[in-house]
């Protein structure tokens, strides 16, 4: 182990999955398309890729492969979620963000 809170970078051994647990463990194919996602976004701060994790299960994450195949799906799904949002700058109104010209602009 090491000491690292929540580190996506070193292997870990798959934590063992509690009695009476139906849940398939994160598989490996899942982990590596999470780093490159992390990667992809632009995310590299540790205490921000916990948060996202985290916020897609409902109990405390100490390290990537805790997570279910399933919970997995979900952290992926967040990460391109928070890679698509657009950053709206300050003061900008849907107005100034508009993508298309409208018939005011072609005057």
């Amino acid at each position: 182990m090491h000491d690292a809170l929540f580190d996506f970078q070193q292997p870990e051994e798959p934590e063992t999955m509690s009695e009476g647990s139906a849940e398939p463990p994160i598989r490996d194919q899942q982990v590596a398309a999470i780093r490159e996602a992390f990667a992809a976004a632009g995310i590299d701060n540790q205490e921000r890729r916990q948060e996202i994790a985290q916020s897609c299960v409902v109990r405390p994450l100490s390290a990537l492969r805790q997570l279910t195949a399933a919970e997995a799906h979900r952290v992926l799904k967040r990460i391109k979620e928070v890679a698509d949002a657009k950053p709206r700058p300050e003061g900008a109104s849907a107005w100034d963000l508009r993508e298309e010209d409208t018939w005011i602009d072609k005057l």
